[in-house]
């Protein structure tokens, strides 16, 4: 069967609002290792929700990232799907193959070392802290919603000492990136939010060009490869914004993932408490069984080949539903579908992706995830008990809740000096 002419009853339509992204993954997952699939605006796509499928397409040097290999794209069939089309015609190093990849990945990667990643940590644990001790003044009756006040914060901060961006100016960034990403924001208020955050990052751009700091944008603008190539102000502003928008997204779902699966896990949470399951193995069985990115748009066959048992034409696109493959049964067996932080495996989900476009984020978000759930695992107890409902955060690419709600109570006394 062909992409193109596969009849439209037959095409699995994946939900552009990921209204109930786990009882999707079951539907994909029992519909085929490779599934014609249809993304919203009538884009024609092959899907997968298997693990073994998504990481050998991930991995796979017969697919790329260019929007230049998706046929549909340039022979003007894609018309109109701006939610879609903003990730996939996004420039910069996250859609780019081979040598261009290469070099932008290793101009990027003298820039943002483990040893930059590691330095932060003091900043982290100061952070950490002092949004415990906001949250430890809350009255004991009062709903407090985790996304907004915990999860939100702590990463958006983090950003912007990795940027070097002063207090106002992050302040101000907060505020624009938050219309961007507020579900009641129109779109007067969207374009003027992303209008606000390409003024901040070009002019820190413009202010450590003249004078660098011991920051990320200072050693982004001094790092070279062996024939001089250089990140000039357009790759920069890129580059920055990729690390904004998806190292802050896919860390905040994360944190409110774990912890929403702590909350409705007890036994897990005691077994944490109890020393019997570490921190690190609550992060890594969220990143499986609550990934925080829901599908990845996209990769692109660059000749025909065989997927999972399916032929692919050169030119298909293909959508890669991480949270699904999280849940595999065939990768994580018969308990798949269950959170389960003791879990002894050696499949690795693929939630990070998988290959040369493995996120280069991954250290950074692990050690704030890490940071931040041990510190409030440790000083809080939660409970939702009439707590208003949330819902999920209605996109393609995140899979996560647009709140975390509940009371909180202190295990232990906090101290207010930050």
């Amino acid at each position: 069967m062909e992409l193109a002419t596969c009849p439209e009853d037959q095409l699995f339509r994946l939900d552009p609002r990921a209204l109930d992204v786990n009882g999707e993954g079951v539907r994909l997952r029992e519909a085929g290792r490779l599934v014609p699939a249809v993304l919203d605006g009538g884009i024609r796509v092959w899907a997968t929700g298997h693990l073994p499928v998504a990481a050998a397409i991930l991995g796979g040097r017969q697919f790329r990232k260019h929007p230049q290999h998706w046929a549909d794209l340039q022979a003007g069939r894609i018309t109109d799907a701006p939610g879609v089309l903003e990730f996939a015609l996004m420039p910069g190093m996250l859609n780019e193959d081979g040598a261009r990849h290469r070099e932008l990945r290793g101009l990027v990667s003298k820039a943002f070392t483990l040893r930059r990643v590691e330095s932060l940590r003091p900043r982290i644990d100061t952070i950490v802290g002092e949004l415990i001790a906001e949250l430890a003044q809350t009255d004991p009756q009062e709903f407090v919603d985790l996304r907004r006040h915990f999860a939100f914060p702590l990463p958006m901060r983090i950003i912007c000492e990795l940027f070097g961006l002063d207090y106002s100016a992050s302040d101000d960034l907060a505020r624009h990136y938050k219309a961007i990403h507020d579900g009641r924001s129109g779109k007067a208020d969207i374009d003027a939010g992303r209008a606000g955050v390409v003024r901040i990052i070009t002019g820190l751009i413009a202010e450590r060009r003249r004078q660098p700091g011991d920051d990320l944008t200072s050693a982004l603008i001094a790092a070279t490869d062996g024939e001089g190539a250089v990140l000039d102000d357009e790759l920069l502003l890129l580059t920055l914004m990729m690390f904004l928008f998806a190292g802050h997204e896919t860390t905040q779902s994360l944190l409110v993932n774990a912890l929403k699966a702590l909350v409705d896990h007890p036994e897990q949470l005691e077994l944490v408490r109890s020393g019997a399951v570490s921190i690190d193995s609550v992060v890594e069985e969220t990143l499986r069984w609550a990934s925080p990115i829901n599908t990845l748009l996209f990769r692109y066959a660059a000749e025909d080949v065989v997927v999972g048992g399916v032929p692919v034409k050169k030119g298909d696109a293909i959508a890669l539903c991480i949270a699904a493959s999280g849940r595999d049964d065939e990768a994580f067996g018969p308990t798949a579908d269950q959170f389960d932080a003791a879990r002894q495996t050696l499949v690795q989900h693929v939630a990070f992706g998988h290959g040369a476009h493995y996120c280069i984020g991954a250290p950074l978000a692990r050690l704030m995830a890490r940071t931040a759930l041990a510190a409030f695992t440790e000083t809080f107890d939660f409970d939702q008990t009439g707590a208003p409902a949330a819902e999920p955060v209605s996109t393609y690419a995140s899979n996560s809740l647009n709140l975390l709600a509940g009371r909180l109570r202190l295990r232990h006394p906090v101290s207010t000096a930050a």
